[in-house]
């Protein structure tokens, strides 16, 4: 059995859902991002303290999902990519885990550059599993 780890931004929630939805359908391990109740960057929790360890433990916690996944996919919907996803594909890319992408760009070359690929449907990433 494949497995998947899927990297996009929280404003897109409701789409990634349904496409995790559909590749665990297809008998797909999916480790899915920690959007569903998203912390907002600017938002302060307790203290600035508390707010850093919240992201550290959200951002290493996706880490550790990725290091178990046999590919990354990186839902970047109208090529929007943020500052999160792209460290994740720059860590994709250090544990040399095969990276795809929805759309062929993330509208900066470097970025783009660390893409193996584009697949537009939960199908077409089924086949290259």
């Amino acid at each position: 059995m494949r497995s998947v780890v899927v990297c996009g931004s929280k404003r897109f929630r409701e789409e990634i859902s349904s496409f995790c939805d559909e590749l665990e359908e297809a008998g797909v391990i999916v480790f899915r991002p920690n959007i569903n109740e998203p912390i907002f960057e600017g938002e302060k929790l307790v203290s600035e303290h508390v707010t850093r360890m919240v992201f550290k433990g959200l951002t290493l916690e996706h880490f550790d999902m990725m290091r178990k996944a046999d590919v990354c996919f990186v839902y970047n919907k109208g090529g929007y990519v943020g500052a999160s996803v792209t460290l994740e594909i720059g860590y994709a890319n250090a544990i040399s885990q095969a990276t795809y992408a929805l759309e062929p760009t993330t509208g900066d070359p470097c970025r783009d550059s660390l893409l193996d690929g584009v697949t537009n449907t939960p199908q077409e990433l089924v086949q290259k599993l």
